[in-house]
């Protein structure tokens, strides 16, 4: 076969390009998928897309669509994408039926993709250190080093403003290809400047970096809307006829609140802490932790760290109460929303005693109580995922200090939530410093 030089270009420029090639989309629409029973989502491990936290799926975009397939009467699959240049090739291939990752609308590739009706608006802030000189205009950008994803409507943006502001602005890359969260971290831990999120992610990430500043807007408002292939347009007409509805509900609202506006746990004034008396409950404290054997100090701790002891505190994800308990977890310790202290106590006396049967492995007794206090906080199976690391690192699993409580430090990192190790991905909370404080606490209370 005779190759002309024009077919010999084409296929150098092929071979020379890292990318795989996205080709025509397979051709599933909503009754291929009402056929199959289940819907697949694409979406990356974030704390606005899709994580676990306290044995728990959550994430904003995960509630919405699990939410619109419950109302079809479809199960949901999830598929958690480490690189967003996947994501097109596999909606096209028909491997997911649905883009959900804080997908920003954009002219320039609305002849690859389908855009749903939006259910959110935002906007792009600097995230910076509050302990720095801040940034408050984007013109203040001319020659600083900003990091940020590559192909991203963040990258798109930075290079339209050094055109508005007449100015370079460094834009790195980092080669890892970590997500805008991983990206924040680092600015939260000094190892990088600058970087560029939209705004409910930053004010998300705030919220576990006080540190952080995101106050600098760098775009105008933007739509937020999940991605389908061309040719779906009866699941095209499904999901915006359920979200037109949907983002008008009280259910809706209720989400927004969970994720972007939950109120911060605040003292009680009506409940008195008597003289000589840890809380005002310590009565309740002993009496449940008396049918455990547990010291009682150790529940009022963990109270204290999650609430200050105010039964109605709410926090991020719809946890709730003076033991903070997750929505799918406070059922089954028969705790609600509206359940009285004594009976918060007692669930979370439960919780505990459950969380602690699970590392019957660690021999050691103060040991244990760490692995249990972190599960009670991140949820059992990122702690398992730090044992694992633990040892094939070399590390000992069965003990926590200077060991499974390195691991859980670099759960954030995508070369260990990455790893073949590593089954509940990501993991960004606080589950170090939860068990340093909380043992503190109690430990000044023996």
């Amino acid at each position: 076969m005779r190759l002309t030089w024009t077919t010999l270009l084409i296929v150098m420029i092929l071979v020379s390009c890292g990318d795989k090639p996205v080709g025509p989309a397979v051709k599933i629409d909503f009754k291929e998928i009402q056929k199959k029973g289940k819907l697949t989502i694409l979406t990356e491990n974030s704390s606005l897309s899709f994580f676990e936290y306290r044995g728990k799926r959550l994430g904003f975009e995960y509630e919405i669509m699990d939410s619109f397939c419950k109302s079809q009467g479809i199960k949901m699959e999830v598929k958690v994408i480490t690189d967003t240049k996947d994501f097109q090739r596999l909606l096209n291939n028909g491997e997911g039926d649905v883009i959900a990752s804080n997908l920003v609308v954009s002219l320039e590739d609305e002849k690859r993709l389908a855009y749903s009706t939006p259910y959110y608006y935002t906007h792009q802030v600097l995230v910076q250190r509050s302990n720095d000189t801040l940034i408050k205009e984007p013109a203040e950008l001319a020659n600083q080093t900003v990091c940020v994803r590559k192909n991203s409507p963040f990258s798109r943006r930075l290079t339209d403003l050094q055109d508005e502001i007449g100015a370079r602005i460094n834009i790195r890359y980092k080669t890892d290809n970590p997500i805008t969260e991983d990206l924040i971290e680092m600015v939260a831990n000094n190892v990088i400047p600058f970087t560029i999120a939209h705004e409910n992610l930053a004010r998300i990430s705030k919220e576990m970096h006080p540190n952080l500043n995101i106050d600098t807007r760098i775009s105008f408002q933007q739509k937020i809307a999940f991605g389908l292939r061309l040719n779906s347009p009866e699941l095209m007409k499904k999901l915006d006829e359920f979200l037109l509805s949907y983002c008008a509900s009280p259910a809706y609202t209720d989400l927004k609140k969970r994720y972007f506006d939950y109120l911060d746990t605040k003292p009680v004034e009506f409940y008195i802490t008597k003289k000589g008396h840890l809380s005002p409950f310590d009565d309740v404290f002993k009496s449940v932790a008396k049918k455990y054997a547990w010291d009682w100090k150790i529940i009022a701790a963990v109270a204290f760290k999650e609430s200050r002891f105010n039964p109605n505190a709410r926090g991020f994800g719809g946890a709730y109460g003076m033991m903070q308990f997750m929505p799918n977890t406070g059922p089954s310790c028969g705790v609600f929303p509206g359940s009285t202290p004594e009976v918060q106590i007692a669930g979370g006396m439960r919780l505990l005693n459950r969380t602690f049967n699970m590392w019957k492995a660690v021999p050691d007794p103060e040991q244990r109580l760490k692995f249990t206090l972190a599960s009670y906080n991140a949820g059992p199976c990122h702690i398992e995922d730090a044992q694992s690391l633990a040892r094939a690192t070399g590390l000992n699993p069965l003990i926590w200090d200077g060991n499974v409580e390195e691991m859980v430090r670099h759960l954030d990192e995508p070369k260990y939530y990455r790893s073949e190790h590593v089954r509940c991905g990501a993991y960004r909370g606080h589950a170090v410093s939860y068990v340093k404080k909380v043992f503190a606490i109690y430990t000044s209370w023996k």
